[in-house]
């Protein structure tokens, strides 16, 4: 049995910021305006068959019925495993002790690395996204953001493990200086003033704190690891991304307690952004 996928199929399952990985059906068969999309934004496509098993499509090609597929690495989206070396020693790892893990395909660090510890809590902080998402998938608008905030922990757990640049990347379809503009003067942008997290603003934003705390210990553990003593910074996209997700979760809290207190309508990103533009919430 074949699965079609449309260009509205792909928008209501997944979040397509630019450079995202999806994960589609193995036997799945592309619209051209699908195709389009994917080929737009640079989308990662990786083939999920019943087994759990990843594939990559050798080609997109309209012309076949099903893509041609090859069984990859979930991560590496590599056919083979890499042979790991020691960082300290430069010798191939041949029976892996437990003191030791992948720090990518090809080198092994000790499992007391700092770098790992930013791995650990980046992980930790996925974990509470995807929670989130069971929690509140009962509240569209909610659910939107956080298909997206969880897209981008991802994201940037792909582009640190494989040592790439992080693309740009839009969440509930707001940019990153629109996130910060939004998450820094909330009143003006969006009609409601800073907020203290507090028992009375509802068990939703109580969950959502617990996500924008977590992303939070993940961007100073991060910043630990990426500014040296002399303030040279690595992975500055990175840091940035980390800085932009507390940020939007902090934006998706205050809109959450205006709805509790039914103070309008959830706006549409294009309505923020058009706040933005026109110099705040109640400007004319």
């Amino acid at each position: 049995m074949t699965t079609f996928i449309t260009e509205d199929w792909l928008r209501a399952n997944h979040t397509l910021s630019e450079g995202s990985e999806i994960r589609l059906p193995a036997d799945s068969r592309m619209t051209p305006s699908a195709r389009e999309l994917i080929e737009g934004r640079r989308l990662l496509v990786k083939f999920q068959d019943e087994q759990g098993r990843l594939f990559v499509a050798a080609s997109l090609d309209e012309d076949k019925a099903l893509p041609e597929l090859q069984p990859v690495h979930g991560l590496t989206s590599q056919d083979r495993a890499a042979a790991a070396s020691c960082e300290l020693c430069h010798q191939a790892v041949v029976d892996k002790p437990d003191t030791l893990t992948h720090l990518n395909a090809q080198v092994m660090v000790a499992k007391n690395d700092p770098r790992l510890a930013f791995r650990a809590r980046l992980d930790a902080s996925i974990a509470t996204a995807v929670w989130l998402q069971s929690e509140l998938s009962g509240m569209e608008s909610v659910a939107h953001w956080l298909a997206d905030i969880r897209s981008l922990l991802g994201n940037i757990m792909r582009a640190d493990a494989l040592d790439i640049p992080l693309a740009a990347q839009e969440i509930a379809g707001l940019t990153a200086d629109e996130i910060h503009r939004l998450s820094h003067q909330p009143l003006k942008f969006l009609g409601h003033d800073h907020i203290v997290p507090d028992v009375n603003q509802g068990r939703d934003v109580a969950l959502l704190n617990l996500l924008r705390a977590s992303v939070r210990e993940t961007e100073i553990t991060a910043a630990k690891v990426f500014i040296g003593a002399d303030y040279h910074v690595q992975k500055a996209d990175l840091l940035q991304a980390l800085n932009r997700l507390s940020s939007a979760v902090y934006v998706l809290m205050i809109l959450c307690v205006r709805q509790n207190r039914h103070q309008g309508e959830w706006p549409s990103a294009e309505q923020l952004k058009q706040s933005i533009a026109r110099g705040g919430a109640h400007a004319h």
